[in-house]
């Protein structure tokens, strides 16, 4: 016994080494489910070689599986749903266990007593659902698509009942969430187990998760994943599929002003009728006298949309006086001056019609109404008010899903889920301007093949992707809203984009004219994802490996508000903004360049290996290793820029020097390639290839599995790796904003730029960085003890969360605070020939509990 214990353990350990480095294998991440435990006699003594069977009640999938010589046995990969569970052995009566309902992920432990008898007898009992977690260090919350539907929330978007689960909080910064303490990069979503994380920025493509009728379950992993996942907190969404059963429903999620509470603050309730209707159905794929597929191939599509009435925008922008309008400020206490005579008063406090400026005339025509609420000859706040009517903005949701069993030992699955949303308000709070178009599209993909090589090993293969584009424009051509009013000035080259010339105002509360500024592609995303993972049970050890690889793009391309020129008016000139505006002399001015499209890319590969050993049927204990490789970004087109505090210039990948812009003032910073700075051709960033994460949990169970003692340890880093700044200095500069002199502006409209100003004689420094920056991470820990009684889980968790390496930025430039004026440490700054200067130099800490 001695003897074959110790060539399990060395098989064990060759395992770990081959998986881990072995070129050839790849391996990942199961969203599949598993029961395990131990095959005993009356006498409590272990028995070998007794057949297990699983049977998936609502599909009847059979999985199989042979207790070893400890009595041990596993049945791996199965799909979440209720099971029959047999246990049969000449001499022995046969053992059922039916009821077993597992959730994604679940580790079921089912032991089972065998009687002595003839195998015809049977010995029945009824198990249910998994109500506390005996095996895993991991904290977890389930909720299956009944109950998300059943809770009194009006809404019907995942990302809304993440409140629900202990743990799990809202980040103030945005669409983040923290699972169990953990950073703003520390958590992944995923559809089936495939990535539906932008990961660009560690926030979830969430119009993929907003309609729960496609789903099975929602299973919140919140502290202490195995080595399996590397993210804190990770939610895997389940997909519907088919049964032998047909099944279909047909819905309408209705709200109607009857339906609504009136906010205490409003006068009467919200108006407008909303439908969120759709169907579904499932079963068995069956073409009549050509193939049936009961117990082997079955469907699934779900469609839900969002319909519904008008909505009504209120309009209520601040517009200038019709008196204003024809240059009349005689009902004002300010005096109005004429910056053109030595700055003496206007007669009357009145412009004459024939200073009014011809372009500031038609911008007042074209998009300023007349006031038309309260005291229309006094200026006041929200002086015109417009109920705008426009279609309900819709959405469009639906999934398939095709589930086939080649043979007891081949199972594949498949899934598409394709999303459309539109946003289009009217823009700008004037009536004048038009409705905005954004169209989001989502799209998500998985292919997941699961091979029994041998009842004791097993191979998934899991490929898929998720997609995100959400570009949007404002109504009006930027070339039209120039050429109509004669702009001059702006940057050779424009496109013939949508866009605006923009006007703001400021020592007053006028509206300004500006609209969505244009961006196609929009925050683009394309993840890749492939996994290989392979389930290996030898003696008393459960052994999975694999291995995650991960294809990422994001495309921006981004238009500046800027683009069609921006006219800034204040009191400058004659004592009231508006009159400033009459006259064409605006305060300050800018223009921008052609907008350059951002095309970035990157790999991960993510290994892991981790045993889960029973070391006694009442003691588990699970160890596991987890090794990340994420070089940064790189920009197709090598348009990547950062300040090198080394050299002191600037530093730009190998052969991007010919894109640097003309603009680019020479003489103020250099700016050199990778190479000759010794950082990486393309990156510019080191990789960080130190990301090893172990991992490790125990389960005691001293008093039966109804009571379970679990602690666990583990690292995990940060999710997305850092990106050094794109389409940026060098390669796009604009110019400093143009003030006009007070005592002889020389920007009259329709010019919004002199044509006399040279380019720029300083930019904006690019963020400096650590150029071997390390990927920052957290440790945590978790005691907990769960008991289970009256059909009910209890669950006593204390859970820890720090992190290292954390990422931190400062002023390299900010000189040491003293009681010393500025001007005298100014040759004491690093850089002083710069202004502020950011770098991000230096790992930090932070904990919470």
């Amino acid at each position: 016994m001695l003897h074959q214990r110790s060539g399990v353990a060395v098989s064990v350990l060759a395992l770990h080494v081959v998986l881990f480095w072995a070129p050839g294998v790849v391996l990942g991440q199961t969203t599949f489910a598993t029961i395990t435990g131990t095959v005993v006699d009356p006498s409590g003594s272990a028995v070998p070689g007794v057949e297990i069977e699983a049977v998936h009640v609502q599909s009847n999938y059979r999985y199989s599986a042979v207790s070893n010589d400890m009595g041990y046995y596993t049945i791996s990969q199965l799909r979440e749903g209720s099971y029959l569970l047999r246990a049969r052995l000449a001499g022995f009566k046969e053992g059922v266990v039916r009821g077993i309902v597992l959730d994604s992920r679940d580790i079921r432990r089912v032991d089972i007593t065998l009687e002595l008898g003839e195998v015809e007898a049977q010995v029945e009992v009824t198990a249910g659902a998994t109500l506390i977690e005996t095996e895993t260090p991991r904290l977890s919350d389930t909720k299956t698509a009944d109950v998300l539907r059943s809770l009194p929330i009006n809404t019907r978007s995942l990302w809304n009942f993440m409140a629900l689960s202990p743990t799990v909080v809202a980040s103030p910064l945005g669409a983040y969430r923290r699972f169990g303490g953990s950073r703003l990069n520390q958590s992944d979503a995923a559809i089936d187990g495939i990535t539906t994380s932008n990961m660009y920025d560690g926030t979830q493509i969430s119009p993929l998760t907003s309609y729960i009728d496609s789903y099975q379950e929602v299973r919140v992993d919140t502290a202490n994943n195995s080595a399996e996942y590397g993210a804190i907190g990770m939610v895997n969404v389940i997909s519907k599929s088919g049964t032998n059963e047909f099944h279909g429903s047909v819905f309408d999620y209705y709200q109607t002003p009857l339906f609504r509470a009136r906010n205490p603050f409003a006068l009467e309730r919200g108006t407008g009728v909303l439908h969120e209707p759709g169907g579904t159905v499932g079963g068995p794929v069956r073409i009549p006298g050509l193939y049936e597929g009961r117990d082997r191939t079955f469907f699934f599509f779900s469609y839900e949309t969002r319909r519904g009435s008008t909505i009504q925008q209120l309009l209520d922008p601040t517009v200038p006086l019709e008196s204003w309008r024809s240059g009349d400020f005689s009902d004002l206490d300010i005096v109005i001056r004429d910056p053109f005579d030595n700055g003496n008063p206007f007669p009357n406090n009145q412009i004459p019609t024939s200073r009014i400026n011809p372009t500031a005339q038609t911008i007042q025509e074209r998009f300023y109404p007349l006031p038309n609420f309260g005291d229309t000859t006094r200026f006041s706040s929200q002086n015109y008010r417009e109920m705008m009517g426009r279609p309900l903005d819709p959405s469009t949701y639906w999934t398939s899903r095709i589930d086939h069993r080649f043979s007891e030992r081949a199972f594949v699955f498949g899934r598409f889920t394709w999303n459309r949303s539109h946003n289009r308000p009217f823009e700008g709070n004037l009536p004048t301007i038009g409705q905005r178009w954004q169209q989001r599209d989502t799209r998500a993909v998985n292919i997941s093949y699961t091979h029994t090589i041998t009842p004791a090993l097993v191979s998934e293969s899991r490929w898929g992707f998720a997609f995100n584009n959400n570009p949007r424009q404002g109504p009006l051509m930027g070339q039209e809203v120039v050429s109509s009013l004669g702009i001059e000035g702006l940057a050779d080259g424009l496109p013939d984009i949508p866009g605006i010339f923009q006007v703001s105002f400021s020592d007053i509360g006028l509206t300004g004219i500006n609209q969505q500024f244009w961006r196609n592609p929009g925050f683009r995303n394309y993840a890749n994802q492939f996994q290989q993972h392979i389930s290996w049970y030898l003696g008393q050890h459960s052994i999975k490996a694999g291995m995650v690889l991960e294809r990422v793009e994001f495309t921006d391309h981004i238009a500046s508000e800027n683009l069609f020129g921006h006219a800034a008016f204040s009191s400058r000139f004659t004592g009231h903004p508006y009159a400033d505006f009459l006259l064409g002399i605006p305060t300050s001015t800018n223009r921008a360049f052609p907008p350059v499209r951002i095309d970035r890319v990157r790999w991960a590969t993510n290994l892991f290996v981790t045993d889960e050993m029973r070391l006694h049927p009442r003691l588990t204990l699970t160890l596991g290793l987890r090794y990340e490789y994420g070089p940064s970004w790189i920009e197709k087109n090598d348009r990547q820029s950062m300040f090198d505090i080394t050299t002191g210039k600037i530093v730009v990948p190998d052969g991007a020097l010919d894109q640097v812009s003309p603009l680019m003032p020479r003489g103020y910073v250099d700016v050199i390639e990778a190479s000759e700075a010794g950082l990486p051709g393309r990156t510019l960033l080191k990789t960080d290839r130190n990301n090893i994460a172990p991992r490790i949990g125990v389960g005691w169970r001293p008093f039966g599995s109804d009571t379970v003692f679990r602690a666990g340890y583990g690292i995990f880093y940060d999710v997305v790796p850092r990106a050094v700044a794109a389409a940026d200095v060098p390669f796009v500069i604009n110019e400093p904003t143009f003030t006009n002199p007070a005592d002889d502006p020389v920007v009259l409209l329709p010019r919004v730029f002199p044509s006399s100003v040279a380019g720029p004689s300083t930019v904006d420094i690019p963020n400096a960085y650590r150029p071997d920056l390390r990927i920052p991470y957290s440790q945590q820990w978790n005691l907990t003890i769960e008991h289970q009684r009256w059909d009910t889980g209890f669950r006593l968790s204390y859970i820890g969360t720090n992190t290292r390496q954390g990422e931190w930025s400062y002023n390299i430039n900010q000189p040491v605070p003293d009681n010393r004026l500025f001007i005298d440490k100014v040759d004491e700054l690093l850089f002083p020939e710069y202004p502020a200067m950011t770098i991000t130099p230096c790992p930090s800490r932070q904990s919470g509990v």
